[in-house]
């Protein structure tokens, strides 16, 4: 078995879908798979580079150093033609395209049926969370479909997708959730050399980014604790001016350390008493914050702290918060409501019992156990189509 890889992103990006790829590629046999991505200066330029978190692996970088729709095509066009080449090379057995972009679905599509191999696509997001006002909107659904229907498997992350896609017509999908590696989280202590915390305050900490799906309870978050003294917050996270509303960002600057390395941002994560989870806002694609699985939740439960869920009622996060009694959900834009949640866990004996419901609930995601579960699927459908 040899996959062929192709990810937009992929470590050292330490964001998204690269995350998700990082868990599950470091547990992967370097000889069975090979990675076509774009250039490292694409995490450079988007402030998530954290060089510890790259790959010892074989992978092939292309001169892509933006997210432009122009540069995605480059990346299209560059990544079926090394594709073709790494063929002859390496003998690819199967094609696994990563999304959140939708080139990538497109090359995977285009080296399924140049090279005859089987097409496997992981979804990490929605296909409908891009802009329905964009003019190639209506063509790029269209051939979603039709790249997904002709994948030998599509693998998504809960069955909250499985939902979704069966709606549509594509019954061939396989729940494949993200994963973590909990030694990682084992091995770093929670003493955060970035911010010093005060013991006399709830600290509440957010790690991740801050745009459409997120800002509004961002916002009705800062504006809950700003009328309680006894609460610290902080925030890390690479989201800049230009990604939130004005009136967001003016809030969120004063505490925003930006974005942290992996270490630094588990040890920020772990010192916290508590860590929000935002996902409820003014959003373009509702359906992408109902199913959606944020990768932080998994580093939530990891650092074994309870979780202040902002996010709408019927969600994934909801479900999975409420199920394995990991944290405390608010689940409408409402500030009282917001500042109850937030007392509710100055509970130290509450806050202690969520945690560890966390620390249990992370093993069910462990990155060895879910790297075996994409070998399995990998050599089921190269065994179907040979």
């Amino acid at each position: 078995m040899k996959l062929l890889i192709i990810s937009y992103v992929f470590p050292p990006h330490a964001a998204g879908a690269a995350t998700v790829m990082h868990n599950l590629c470091k547990n992967l046999p370097v000889d069975k798979y090979v990675v076509i991505t774009t250039s490292e200066g694409l995490s450079l330029r988007r402030g998530v580079y954290d060089k510890e978190y790259a790959l010892d692996c074989s992978k092939t970088r292309l001169p892509v150093y933006t997210a432009g729709l122009l540069d995605q095509f480059v990346f299209f066009l560059l990544a079926v033609f090394r594709g073709v080449l790494l063929n002859r090379k390496e003998r690819i057995s199967s094609v696994l395209a990563v999304y959140p972009f939708y080139f990538d679905l497109l090359a995977g599509y285009v080296l399924h049926r140049l090279l005859n191999k089987p097409l496997i696509v992981y979804m990490h997001d929605l296909f409908s969370e891009t802009n329905r006002s964009a003019r190639l909107y209506k063509i790029w659904f269209y051939s979603e479909k039709m790249v997904l229907s002709s994948a030998s498997k599509v693998l998504v992350m809960n069955e909250k997708y499985v939902e979704h896609y069966s709606s549509r017509g594509i019954q061939n999908t396989a729940v494949l959730p993200p994963s973590i590696d909990l030694n990682e989280y084992a091995a770093y202590d929670s003493t955060s050399p970035r911010l010093a915390r005060d013991s006399r305050k709830l600290q509440i900490v957010y790690t991740g980014s801050i745009g459409p799906p997120q800002e509004e309870a961002v916002l009705t978050f800062l504006e809950a604790a700003a009328k309680l003294d006894d609460v610290e917050v902080h925030i890390a996270s690479q989201s800049g001016k230009g990604s939130m509303k004005e009136h967001v960002y003016k809030y969120v600057r004063e505490m925003n350390v930006g974005f942290l390395p992996k270490k630094e941002c588990i040890a920020l994560q772990k010192n916290a008493d508590v860590l929000f989870l935002p996902l409820f806002g003014n959003s373009i694609y509702p359906e992408e914050i109902e199913v959606a699985f944020p990768c932080k939740l998994l580093e939530y439960l990891a650092a074994g702290k309870p979780i202040l869920a902002l996010v709408p009622r019927g969600s994934f996060v909801e479900n999975l918060v409420n199920k394995y009694e990991v944290g405390v959900v608010v689940d409408d834009l409402s500030v009282d409501k917001t500042i109850a949640a937030i007392n509710l866990l100055k509970n130290v004996k509450l806050r202690g019992m969520l945690s560890q419901n966390a620390l249990r609930t992370v093993k069910l995601f462990d990155s060895r156990r879910l790297c075996k579960q994409l070998f399995n699927i990998v050599n089921e459908v190269e065994a179907q189509t040979a």
